[in-house]
């Protein structure tokens, strides 16, 4: 068995919980010969999880969101010699129409409704609205269908009539972003984010003491954190970033890197 303590110290501390869990999650995987199946996991924790299987053949992982390209996805963890089906992941997609003519249902629309109901944000994944048919989905954790609709029959002006479709009616979810090379002073969060959108460190910095920057979903006002492989870093009336890959460093020791932005 992996010792909790060692492997939380290659990771921020934040993540420590969460890597104390997944190593639980493979050595149930391992120990007991069965699947272990995971809340929503954002793209970080997937990659932490991935590092932690590191190598080892006896224990594999999938991952589905419902949607192609789903941010947020719900991951078996199980012995290699077990197969995987679709119902494995114990999901479902819930829809929702709304008269575009009149409303207008946006992706925090949703998202407060379901917080406010008091589901927690891990048992929910992506949201993905489709504007021109008037309709919205998401995906669910099964056991939450009846809770969602009972305690969310009202999103703002729109009444919910929550229908089950299959995976295969899921929205297509739109390209978000794009590649770009960046080259680095350092990983400094502040650093990132001024290469990113093109801002000063000092600009950027404000940003993130003032409480505008989430990483990886929180809050962070820690200017000099280093970011990691998979991160996602969202700025504000900026947009988003993710960190894809690393290459080196260029000839004036700038550090080589590629990152998803999605501008705001």
């Amino acid at each position: 068995m992996v010792d909790n303590q060692a492997a939380g110290q290659h990771f921020a501390e934040e993540e420590r919980p969460f890597v104390a869990q997944a190593l639980d999650w493979i050595e149930t995987a391992g120990s007991d010969y069965r699947m272990v199946l995971t809340h929503f996991l954002n793209p970080r924790e997937r990659h932490i999880l991935s590092l932690l299987l590191g190598d080892r053949t006896d224990i594999s992982f999938q991952a589905d969101g419902l949607f192609d390209r789903a941010e947020k996805a719900r991951v078996l963890i199980f012995p290699e010699f077990m197969e995987v089906v679709a119902s494995d992941f114990d999901m479902a997609l819930l829809e929702i129409s709304f008269a575009k003519k009149f409303v207008q249902l946006r992706h925090k629309d949703l998202l407060g409704a379901f917080l406010s109901a008091g589901i927690d944000r891990a048992t929910f994944g992506d949201i993905v609205i489709d504007e021109a048919k008037g309709r919205a989905q998401v995906a669910v954790e099964r056991r939450y269908l009846r809770f969602i609709r009972q305690e969310i029959d009202q999103i703002g002006k729109v009444s919910t009539d929550w229908q089950e479709r299959s995976a295969d009616q899921a929205f297509i979810k739109e390209e978000e972003g794009e590649e770009v090379f960046l080259l680095l002073p350092s990983l400094r969060l502040d650093a990132a984010i001024a290469s990113a959108f093109n801002l000063s460190r000092t600009e950027a910095k404000t940003r993130i003491d003032s409480g505008l920057v989430a990483v990886n979903w929180s809050k962070s006002t820690t200017a000099d954190r280093s970011i990691r492989l998979k991160d996602v870093i969202s700025v504000r009336k900026q947009g988003r970033i993710s960190l894809q890959s690393l290459a080196g460093h260029s000839k004036r020791d700038k550090i080589k890197a590629v990152f998803q932005i999605i501008h705001r």
